[in-house]
């Protein structure tokens, strides 16, 4: 049977969640859905269960055993071995719903489209992270502009001409055509978290044809030992040090237009945005371990600090020593200044 969508899973020590997140690949109503599970070197029986999986279902499940390397890594060799004409990035503790590849292949093959975006949900089985289920409602939820047509550059554009919110970079909002991804190689930076900030964006950029769709299609999981709520300052300055210097090093290595050259500088400023928020939430101890790698890349950034907003300007003049703390006052979110 032709292989319509690789689902590719990168999971680390998920033995609590990988069997919902599986499962939920093989109930797709759309045939021809195999998952590519890929262990970074997990010790918790995961990596069993993951083998149990590609015996029982040969002919859809692939497994890839590695290394810890991270889960930009695991991505990378799982596309490497992906046949389906579409390609979807799954986190190993969320779900999908029966339709969501069938809804979404519909669509994308229907108008030849690179990327399609659509909407998820959150959800938990922990008490303690009710309030969160509640305040992260909303989030992933695609309202304006649904069903359009557009180019990736237009798309971003359009976005931080009209938008003063946070950038939906997230992998796992998209399904891909692969044969784009081949063409445009685009891969996730290795070895960091935030490998989404690089790889989100470029594709995008890269794009003809994207489209967003309003449908509900994924379960996004939260639960207090995942990355999301248990990474660690310097883990998140490297990330973001990575994906920032990738950036500025496409913007001063290439010849770009005026407005690609100004949409490139609007999009780093979220990276100097986070990594500055991040700090002002951390701990003494991890500040006095960061600061110095922070201070480090913003050397490249202060030549266009007169391009970032006025909150993130005054995060830069407080690392260069000009400016108290409790002036800094950023948002929560990046107010991106694309004017």
């Amino acid at each position: 049977m032709r292989t319509r969508v690789s689902v590719i899973i990168p999971f680390y020590n998920v033995a609590d969640y990988l069997p919902e997140c599986v499962d939920s690949v093989l109930a797709q109503t759309l045939p021809g859905v195999e998952a590519i599970l890929v262990d970074d070197g997990s010790d918790d029986g995961s990596e069993a269960l993951a083998d149990e999986y590609g015996r029982e279902y040969p002919d859809r499940v692939k497994v890839i055993h590695q290394e810890n390397k991270g889960a930009a890594v695991a991505r990378n060799a799982g596309f490497d071995i992906a046949e389906g004409d579409y390609v979807h990035f799954l986190d190993s503790d969320d779900r999908l719903k029966k339709n969501a590849m069938q809804v979404l292949v519909d669509e994308a093959s229907s108008k030849d489209l690179d990327i399609l975006f659509f909407s998820a949900e959150v959800f938990s089985t922990d008490p303690l992270l009710s309030g969160d289920v509640v305040s992260h409602k909303d989030e992933f939820i695609i309202r304006s502009d649904t069903k359009v047509v557009m180019g990736g550059r237009e798309s971003l554009i359009k976005f931080y001409e009209t938008t003063k919110n946070e950038y939906p970079v997230a992998a796992w909002r998209r399904l891909y055509n692969r044969r784009f991804l081949e063409e445009c190689g685009v891969r996730f930076p290795d070895g960091v978290i935030h490998e989404d900030e690089h790889f989100g964006f470029f594709t995008q950029y890269y794009a003809k044809k994207l489209e967003q769709i309003s449908e509900i299609l994924l379960e996004r999981r939260l639960r207090r030992d995942s990355v999301m709520y248990s990474k660690k300052l310097m883990d998140s300055v490297l990330g973001y040090k990575c994906v920032y210097l990738k950036l500025i090093d496409f913007i001063e290595q290439n010849e770009l237009s005026d407005e690609d050259r100004k949409l490139m500088i609007t999009h780093s400023e979220r990276h100097i945005f986070h990594t500055i928020l991040f700090y002002l939430e951390a701990d003494e101890e991890e500040r006095r371990e960061c600061r110095p790698v922070i201070e480090s890349y913003l050397e490249r950034a202060y030549k266009y600090e007169p391009f970032y907003s006025k909150p993130v300007q005054r995060g830069m003049r407080f690392f260069a020593g000009e400016l108290p703390e409790d002036e800094v006052k950023l948002p929560a979110f990046p107010f991106l200044c694309y004017e």
